[in-house]
């Protein structure tokens, strides 16, 4: 500080107030921290985006932006939301179901043939629903293309008079077809699931009656390339006791050629396997079963373990089990309420297989194969056909056995000749003299 004093002038000595000097320009390089206000003018429109600039360019159109003032009632419209949901939900009681419909009808045209050939008594506003289920298009397609319908569509009115009236139009043609109209709720003509059981059960029984057995064998198709008889017999084992398992494969690689054939022994074994899948029954395993494998190994160990002759281990060994408390008498396993071990059964599925949905279905008996190709049931094939039992053993018993002929071949004689000069000459084999010529 005395140095800046010494270097002040005399005229500042005077008491007078000194004026502080000019700042020397910076020349600093840094960036200055001054902040620039940026002016907006909210008066003007907002400025396209990278995004609407990109679509401008392309000549496509610029989706409009939502205002302030819907975003502000955004909490508004979740609350109503829900309610507009539940009206929506709520479907008229009054419908039908249109079938046999032309397959590139739309909605609107739909309801335009309802509406003009309902004679007034049905109007556009009466139809308050119409679904029409459409078809998937295959994929690669032309992805502007309309799917086409299912033939068949369901149509809601708000009246009960509007739903008869359509209803009085069934049987009427529309694209040269008559179209099939009745209520939504109605399910008439429709077999039941139980009727349809009930009739199957009957049909087997029935041919149970008859004596006709049915096949053993299946055919299962879609098989990969690396499918072996081992892996086909380890996939049915489940399904019954198999006779023998045969792949088709191909002659110069030996690989799959997709199907193969199974048969049974019991023709129950196949029904189960075209089924899909088999009933397994199968033992629960309880806590009981795995408490009593140590218990069985302790008793083990201790009858093992040798007798000792002397005393004093004798001696020793009682001290000690006075000393130790005595362990609870083991007891048995408990069996199940009922007495009987505990079983369930669940299903073991045998429709696919290294990753394939298998084709299975029921193939024919060698034997009523060979009799349906060759049309033969003589007495040769009597005893086989009785066994299949499949009724060809009574039209092969009928026919009489076929009696074979043999004929002899037709020899056309030949001429010998009697000199060789001229068997040389003609070419004629020469007549047999005893005598056996070789040649060196």
């Amino acid at each position: 500080m005395a140095a800046t004093k010494d270097l002040e002038s005399p005229h500042n000595s005077g008491g007078e107030e000194q004026q502080p000097a000019a700042a020397a320009p910076s020349t600093s390089k840094k960036r200055k921290s001054v902040i620039t206000e940026i002016e907006v003018d909210l008066t003007q429109p907002e400025p396209p985006s990278k995004k609407a600039r990109r679509l401008l360019r392309k000549g496509k159109t610029v989706p409009k932006k939502p205002s302030s003032d819907v975003e502000s009632g955004d909490d508004n419209e979740d609350k109503e939301k829900p309610a507009e949901k539940a009206k929506k939900k709520e479907r008229s009681p009054y419908g039908v179901w249109i079938g046999n419909i032309r397959f590139t009808v739309t909605k609107t045209e739909l309801r335009k043939w309802i509406v003009d050939n309902s004679g007034g008594s049905i109007t556009d506003d009466l139809i308050t629903r119409v679904h029409m289920p459409v078809t998937k298009l295959p994929t690669g397609g032309d992805k502007k293309a309309q799917p086409p319908n299912r033939g068949f569509a369901y149509v809601d009115f708000a009246t009960l008079e509007a739903n008869v009236a359509c209803m009085a139009l069934s049987e009427t043609e529309w694209y040269k077809r008559k179209v099939l109209i009745k209520d939504n709720k109605s399910f008439e003509g429709r077999p039941k699931k139980e009727e349809v059981e009930a009739k199957a059960a009957e049909d087997e029984a029935a041919a149970k009656a008859e004596g006709k057995q049915l096949s053993t064998k299946i055919f299962v198709g879609n098989l990969a390339f690396t499918t072996t008889d081992d892996d086909l017999w380890a996939h049915f084992e489940k399904c019954g006791t198999i006779r023998w398992v045969k792949v088709a494969t191909f002659e110069d690689t030996g690989k799959c050629k997709g199907y193969g054939w199974v048969n049974f022994e019991e023709a129950e074994a196949a029904a189960w396997a075209v089924k899909g899948f088999v009933k397994v029954r199968e033992t629960i395993d309880t806590l009981e079963d795995f408490m009593e494998e140590p218990a069985a190994a302790e008793e083990d160990a201790t009858a093992a373990q040798p007798k000792d002759s002397d005393a004093d281990s004798d001696d020793s060994e009682a001290k000690d089990a006075k000393s130790k408390p005595k362990p609870k008498p083991k007891t048995a396993k408990k069996p199940a309420a009922d007495g009987e071990v505990r079983i369930k059964t669940r299903k073991w599925w045998v429709n696919q297989l290294l990753g394939r949905n298998l084709k299975i279905e029921l193939a024919e008996d060698d034997q009523s194969r060979y009799v349906k190709r060759f049309k033969k049931g003589g007495s040769k094939n009597k005893a086989a056909a009785e066994k299949a039992g499949n009724g060809d053993a009574t039209d092969a018993a009928e026919k009489p056995a076929r009696v074979e002929v043999k004929r002899e071949k037709y020899k056309k004689p030949y001429v010998v000749a009697s000199d060789i000069s001229v068997a040389r000459l003609t070419g004629a084999p020469v007549d047999f003299q005893g005598k056996k010529t070789s040649f060196e």
